[in-house]
């Protein structure tokens, strides 16, 4: 099972709260139309907002080629486009387990 977990820090100029749901109903939308993907939540950040991130997308594959699948796949990409332009900052991890 590959672990597939990316936080950004969302732009300050807009709503907390409506970008948060922008971006959820963004990734959660791809469940079903990703095969690969076998759970995904996207979790927003409640504690040390002056040091962590806003928001955080966990998300979980059988192998490296369903997360390859999910990277390149039209649509993740285009929800990856419009991230882009909500956020300041992105980091990830992928771990298997």
């Amino acid at each position: 099972m590959i672990h597939h977990v990316v936080s950004w820090g969302l732009r300050p100029e807009l709503d907390r709260t409506d970008t948060i749901d922008e971006i959820r109903s963004l990734l959660t939308g791809l469940v079903g139309v990703v095969s690969s993907i076998r759970s995904l939540e996207v979790v927003e950040n409640v504690a040390y907002p002056d040091k962590n991130h806003d928001v955080a997308v966990v998300a979980t594959f059988d192998d490296l080629a369903g997360l390859d699948a999910y990277q390149v796949h039209p649509e993740h990409q285009a929800a990856a486009a419009r991230i882009r332009t909500l956020v300041t900052g992105r980091a990830a991890i992928d771990w298997q387990r």
